[in-house]
């Protein structure tokens, strides 16, 4: 807690004096309602501004997003201009940034601890849920044109780029059909570091069913997730050293690497059908207000999931990976593992609720409270086959008045495989105008350990066996956002019993006692005519060496607005972030696992980018400079063990959207 002490008023310092923006942090002074019937809404409502190029479209209304899950909840698809289009990376666009390998792409892990919400049987493999794209995560919109949005980024060369294609389009009869694709492309050599490359391809495709008047409404989606990746365990430090004695410093690929070659290939495959048959709901002509509703649902889920990895060389016991990790030489040959995971989920829930619509005429739940059933078969193979089935009993309890009051409690119990497991969380917000929003939220949860945690198999033999207790974690967060000074400030705790870790030899090990997480966050944005400061700090410290996350993490960006040629919207300025220093987890190859180390502790890193951004009606266009710092400073950035991010580089891309 001292070092806590020390760095809160740095960082509330920061907060209101620092240069710096991200695209995920809103202004806390928005009252975050998007106005009807404008298709380039501004989150920021700059109105009368050098961004307020905007098309009139007949018949317009807007873009409601709803997921297949609870269809009667939509949020409005809000089009922020150019704030942030040039934060196309999957890790630094979601609402905390993810550290990786230096690769895009890449195993990736939360900066900013957060809670998994567990559900029954787990592999434990989770380094790429960042980029997974699966029916829990794919909006369906609510829309009267067509919609498309196109994105391409180009990195170093051609064969390093980001690829981003998503349709949507409404049919007769209330059908909407959506098509999602990304490719994340890293195989180039410039900026790539020797034995390291990677292909991640997501597909998804939906269809939704909505006839109007008819109480029934379907759902269906097929979903491809393909991760091929080349790893090579790190770049070993000495060899920066090696070069520097006439050596070629900017050639990556004269630099040596723990493993020569290490290959993995994951496939994640889901097809989806959920239905709802409803009863009441209507509207009473008299009043205009809605009946209340009662909804049958079921959702039938098939998962088809392969992992595997190998790891070869001829002399596998002279290769620097396993002279650091001798116990995972099983064969001279190499290392290999491969888990098949088929799972059949089969779900029925009944609710009852009452429809509302909000000021900007998204569909939201004025109630609910819900019940449900699930069973989830699994069948899992590494050399022997397995099933296990779980029986979970999960309800729902909401409740939300008027735009200003939203509350929500949900819980889950294991009744058959994993029993006594369960969650329960709850999450509230509260508007008071202009004296500010309050969040609140808790989480109490007893989960059991993952497969990969318990059990291990490398080249068809049993490795390890661990019978691990239950881990229970309890976490309290709340966040107070105060529009006269337009600050936002939060605070979370967290308590974990038996906590599961990863250690310095790469095997699971069980904390005994209880770990405890304190985080406190700030952010600010400021607006000074036409410059834009946008800050944004969190602080974080734990009681036991078992989690290793910096202390000290902030994200900041500093950017000017104007119109060129009273026509073009830009944007000019510099994105910056930086970690104090710590002992960043190491990425181990063979097992697939964070896992901690002692070899190497970082100083305070930090990253500068510089960007410039435009806009013409729907076409974007950035470009950006990515690492400026290494032009100065040698120390390059590492968020995860011998895992460097690549030295400078420029970006480029362009992203499209379409309304007919």
């Amino acid at each position: 807690m001292s070092k806590l002490a020390l760095l809160l008023p740095l960082a509330l310092l920061t907060c209101f004096l620092c240069t710096g923006v991200r695209a995920q942090i809103l202004d806390p002074s928005d009252d975050g309602r998007p106005r009807q019937g404008d298709p380039d809404f501004d989150a920021t409502e700059r109105r009368a501004g050098p961004q307020d190029q905007r098309e009139t479209l007949p018949d317009t209304f807007g873009i409601f997003l709803y997921r297949a899950e609870n269809p009667n909840a939509e949020t409005e698809w809000a089009d922020s201009l150019l704030d942030g289009v040039q934060r196309y990376e999957p890790d630094r666009k979601v609402d905390y940034d993810y550290g990786h390998l230096g690769q895009r792409g890449s195993a990736a892990y939360r900066l900013l601890y957060q809670p998994e919400h567990r559900r029954g049987t787990e592999i434990g493999l989770r380094q790429f849920d960042l980029y997974q794209l699966n029916s829990d995560n794919l909006d369906f919109y609510r829309l009267e044109r067509p919609y498309t949005n196109l994105g391409y980024v180009r990195e170093s060369e051609q064969n390093d780029s980001w690829t981003h294609a998503e349709f949507s389009r409404n049919f007769a009869d209330g059908v909407n059909l959506l098509l999602n694709y990304t490719r994340i492309a890293q195989l180039g050599t410039q900026d790539q570091y020797p034995n390291q490359s990677l292909r991640n391809t997501h597909v998804a495709t939906g269809l939704a069913v909505r006839p109007p008047g008819s109480r029934y409404s379907g759902f269906f989606s097929f979903a491809a997730n393909t991760y091929e990746q080349l790893q090579n365990g790190g770049v070993i430090r000495s060899s920066f050293d090696d070069l520097e004695d006439g050596g070629e410093v900017d050639n990556l690929q004269n630099l040596d690497t723990y493993i020569n070659e290490s290959r993995l290939r994951y496939s994640f495959r889901e097809v989806n059908a959920t239905q709802y048959l409803q009863f009441g709901g209507r509207t009473d002509t008299l009043t205009g207000r809605s009946r209340r509703a009662f909804t049958l649902g079921h959702r039938l889920r098939y998962n088809a999931n392969r992992y595997r990895v190998s790891t070869f060389d001829g002399t596998t016991d002279t290769i620097p990976f396993f002279e650091r990790f001798p116990e995972l030489i099983v064969d001279r040959r190499g290392t290999r593992s491969q888990i098949e995971h088929t799972r059949l989920e089969n779900d029925l829930t009944i609710s009852t609720f009452r429809r509302t619509r909000t000021r900007n005429s998204a569909t939201v739940q004025q109630d609910v409270l819900e019940l449900g059933l699930t069973h989830v078969y699994h069948r899992i193979k590494q050399t022997t086959d397995s099933t296990i089935n779980n029986v979970i009993a999960h309800g729902r309890i909401g409740l939300r008045p008027n735009d200003r009051l939203n509350l929500v409690v949900d819980g889950q119990l294991n009744l058959v495989g994993q029993t006594g497991d369960y969650r329960v969380a709850g999450r509230g917000t509260l508007d008071l105008g202009e004296a500010g929003k309050l969040e609140l939220a808790a989480l109490n949860q007893l989960y059991a350990p993952d497969l990969i945690q318990q059990t291990l198999w490398l080249n068809g033999a049993e490795f390890y066996r661990n019978d691990f207790a239950k881990t229970l974690e309890v976490r309290l967060e709340g966040a107070y956002t105060l529009p006269v000074v337009k600050i936002r400030t939060g605070v979370a705790y967290s308590l974990l019993t038996d906590y599961i870790y990863y250690d310095r030899a790469g095997l699971p090990r069980q904390n005994s006692g209880v770990t405890s997480i304190l985080q406190l966050s700030a952010e600010r944005k400021l607006n000074a005519g036409k410059w834009t400061f946008d800050n944004r700090v969190f602080l974080q410290t734990t009681d036991r060496d078992v989690i290793r996350l910096p202390e000290l993490y902030g994200e900041h960006s500093f950017y000017r607005r104007g119109k060129w040629f009273g026509v073009l919207n830009v944007q000019l300025g510099v994105d910056v972030r930086y970690a104090g220093g710590f002992q960043p987890n190491y990425y181990n190859t063979v097992t697939q696992q964070f896992q901690l180390q002692e070899e190497q502790t970082t100083n305070f890193a930090y990253q500068i980018d510089p960007f410039f951004g435009m806009r013409v009606t729907r076409f974007r266009f950035f470009v950006k400079y990515v690492n400026l710092q290494s032009q100065w400073d040698a120390e390059l950035l590492y968020l995860s063990a011998d895992h460097p991010y690549p030295d400078a580089a420029v970006r480029f891309g362009v992203t499209w959207r379409m309304l007919d």
